[in-house]
């Protein structure tokens, strides 16, 4: 640019020499107003003509450049204008917010009154041409970590950013991949930030991680961590990482890639063997309550156990961490692989969701074999830790059809037990019971298990007998001594125990009695016993009930005060088959049961009927039709059998039945409008009122919707679990229970009465401890 093409477009402010200092030349300033199109970071330049073309090289001095950025801050800098030719100067960068009617940045330009001036000058100036503004990236300085600001008042949005870096940040080049609040012994879970990626300070101590305190970056116990931090979680007192790392920085504790770090004592656990690749993402996962973290990222196994012993289990990618257990637990079922997990357990007070996302055909709450618990606040949680769950027999097999929670009596501590045909990591086959979150064998069972039940300090196993594996149909155990209970066996028709199966055992209260159903027909070689027999658990004598008139397997069986239902497909010659039978112990007689004669095919499953307040001479029947193989359902209300409105798919199973208090079922389950059908009266009830059915197995709804489980009243329905197999199919459930006091037996030779529990296919939601039994 010549000199020409400046004269007349330029501003030249010029004073005597001796008055630079003067009020007057101080006071002299040029404004500019520039418009400023959108809040940002700018860099100010100062377009400069050269001085050599006009001859003003010895005049010219410096220029006091002020820049009101917004409405409370301004900086101010001196740029000297003794240049040659023309330039253009960056002057100052910051924050500018967008020009508005309220206000406009605006730039002020003085003569600096400690410029240099030529001694030969008479006369000083400066000169301004123009301004130009270049929008730039933010702060050069954030190395990883920012912080927002979430109070939008008006000084926040006219003043300065919504962002900005830390008061004392981590070195430059550092890499952030995740940060959280949370304690740290001794402050307020809101003054401490956790920061973890991929960053060291030597002189400062830390490695990857470290925590923001007091405005500064202050180092963990042992350094940090050895390796990259991808990922943190906060569930309780405790900060669960999880990335690419070994151990800690100071090489004193050995992790795998995830850690626990418990900021009450300040050090780091190792969460048993880790994982078998890098984590990307730590959640705690609020469906599982307050206790659980979920991790995910790039592995296919992660390792449980003790240290010396650890065991390696495959995963697709996910895995859950039992933060009250110390070990890891079952999953969600994600068939298919997850590429994102969230939980909103920061949102106090809100209900416990989370989200995962992927390429998934299937779906479920939580992934278990077997068993799972459902608790008062209808949680469904893991009961067994990850890596010693049950697993299938040698033949790749597994149903879990039976389960107790088996106690000695009212006050000893109660055990799960179950049964079914499934294997443990410990050898046993069959039947197992959980112990420390492990399910550890109670026997070599050969056969599949059907039946549970325990009088006293004897469990009873009965099944389907496997003679060349040395199961009977039934085993009596010992829990005491851990050994089997000598009892004379069961055998067929041909003598021998090969066809014997033991479908259901029951527990006579305050009695020593035992009653076996199922197919046999003799007890101890001996004994004629068809299809049912007593067994006096203080003689270990067998024994039949008066002269039977069975003929035919029993399919269950059920006490209802002084009597004994007995279910099952009886044949005798031409007179019409029968499937239900009742011996009353009063008289010592089998007898017919009055409207037995609508049931239309075998009786599946017994359960006991109440008045709403107490059990009464009522239950409930389900079975299969012969006509169609559809479900049917009837109630025996003491009286006679009769037939509710019952409308369900013909292609249903039906496993289970239990009545539930109303109350005991919350809103948030049943909904509003189920809600108030299920509470409505009728005039005669098949149902007491106040209660609802809970039925379990495979059920096609009327609505269209499958269900495992779900409550009935007045002909409506309201599905509530679901359940699905390994490869996606629908699943089912087999045996609902829950733990209940004890039934009265007598036993001699005790110093107090031992008590057994009797397992009916039941549920009391919310009303204790609840286990749901799946067969997959």
């Amino acid at each position: 640019t010549t000199a020409a093409s400046y004269k007349g477009a330029y501003l030249t402010l010029s004073v005597n020499r001796n008055d630079i200092t003067s009020a007057a030349a101080q006071s002299a300033t040029v404004t500019m107003v520039p418009f400023v199109p959108e809040s940002g970071f700018y860099k100010l330049y100062m377009s400069i003509p050269g001085c050599q073309n006009t001859n003003t090289c010895i005049s010219r001095t410096s220029a006091k450049v002020t820049w009101l950025m917004n409405g409370k801050n301004s900086i101010v800098t001196t740029i000297k204008q003794h240049n040659l030719v023309d330039d253009e100067v960056e002057v100052l960068s910051g924050y500018v917010p967008a020009s508005s009617q309220n206000f406009s940045s605006a730039i002020y330009v003085q003569l600096a009154s400690d410029g240099t001036v030529d001694p030969q000058a008479a006369t000083v100036e400066v000169v301004v041409d123009s301004f130009r503004l270049e929008r730039i990236t933010s702060y050069t300085n954030l190395n990883g970590v920012l912080q927002l600001h979430d109070d939008l008042t008006s000084d926040l949005q006219v003043n300065r950013p919504l962002y900005e870096p830390l008061s004392a940040g981590l070195p430059t080049g550092s890499q952030v991949y995740s940060a959280t609040h949370g304690v740290s012994n001794d402050t307020n879970p809101e003054d401490t930030l956790f920061l973890g990626g991929q960053f060291f300070d030597s002189d400062q101590g830390y490695y990857s991680i470290a925590q923001y305190r007091d405005d500064k970056v202050t180092a963990l116990s042992s350094a940090g961590l050895w390796g990259d931090v991808r990922a943190m979680a906060f569930v309780g007192a405790s900060l669960y990482v999880g990335g690419s790392f070994n151990g800690t920085a100071d090489f004193a504790t050995a992790l795998g890639n995830v850690g626990e770090y418990n900021t009450t004592d300040q050090k780091w656990y190792p969460m048993a063997g880790g994982v078998g690749g890098v984590v990307s993402t730590a959640v705690p996962y609020a469906p599982f309550g307050p206790r659980a973290v979920a991790f995910m990222g790039d592995f296919k196994s992660i390792y449980a156990g003790e240290a010396d012993d650890l065991l390696e289990l495959g995963v697709e990618g996910l895995a859950m961490w039992d933060a009250l257990a110390g070990g890891w637990t079952n999953t969600p079922f994600l068939q298919g692989q997850p590429s994102m997990l969230y939980s909103d357990t920061w949102k106090d007070g809100q209900d416990s969701v989370a989200f995962a996302a992927g390429e998934f055909t299937a779906a479920a709450a939580l992934e278990a074999n077997g068993a799972v618990l459902l608790t008062p606040s209808q949680n469904i949680q893991a009961i067994d830790m990850m890596g010693y769950d049950l697993q299938p027999d040698t033949q790749g097999r597994f149903m879990v059809n039976a389960g107790l929670w088996y106690a000695k009596s009212n006050g000893s501590t109660p055990a799960l037990v179950v049964g079914g045909r499934f294997s443990t990591l410990d050898g046993g086959a069959n039947v197992a019971r959980l112990q420390d979150g492990k399910w550890q064998q109670l026997g070599d069972i050969g056969g599949e298990v059907l039946t549970l039940n325990n009088a006293a300090n004897l469990l009873f196993v009965g099944g389907v007998a496997n003679v060349s594996a040395g199961f009977t149909g039934l085993t009596v155990l010992d829990m005491d001594k851990g050994r089997e209970y000598n009892t004379q066996r069961l055998q067929g028709p041909d003598g021998d125990s090969t066809d014997v199966r033991v479908n259901r055992v029951a527990i006579r209260a305050d009695t020593s009695m035992v009653v076996v159903g199922g197919n046999f027909t003799a007890a101890g070689g001996m004994l004629e016993c068809p299809y049912i027999c007593t067994l006096d658990i203080n003689e270990g004598q067998w024994s039949p009930l008066a002269t039977s008139a069975l003929i035919g397997p029993v399919t269950d069986l059920l006490f209802t005060r002084d009597s004994l239902v007995v279910a099952g497909t009886f044949k005798n010659g031409t007179q019409p088959t029968r499937y239900l039978q009742r011996y009353d112990f009063s008289i010592n007689v089998w007898s017919d049961i009055d409207g037995a004669d609508r049931v239309p095919g075998p009786v599946t499953v017994l359960t006991a009927a109440s008045d709403g307040t107490e059990t009464t001479d009522g239950f409930y029947i389900t079975g299969v039709s012969m006509d169609d193989a559809s479900p049917y359902f009837f109630k025996y209300d003491g009286t006679t059998v009769v037939s509710p409105d019952f409308t369900i798919g013909a292609q249903s199973t039906i496993n289970g039945v239990l009545e539930v208090p109303r109350s005991r079922i919350p809103s948030s389950v049943l909904g509003d409008s189920k809600s108030q059908t299920l509470s409505r009266r009728s005039d005669n009830p098949v149902i007491p009122a106040g209660y609802v059915l809970a039925i379990s197995g495979d059920l096609f709804l009327p609505s269209g919707q499958r269900a495992s489980n779900a409550f009935f009243y007045n002909n409506e329905w309201v599905p509530f679990l679901s359940t699905v197999q390994n490869d996606g199919s629908p699943g089912y459930v087999t045996s609902v229970f829950f733990e209940i006091p004890p039934t009265n037996v007598y036993q001699r030779q005790r110093l107090s009465v031992a008590l057994v529990i009797i397992i009916a296919i039941a549920i009391a939601l919310g009303i204790t401890l609840l286990i749901v039994v799946v067969g997959l």
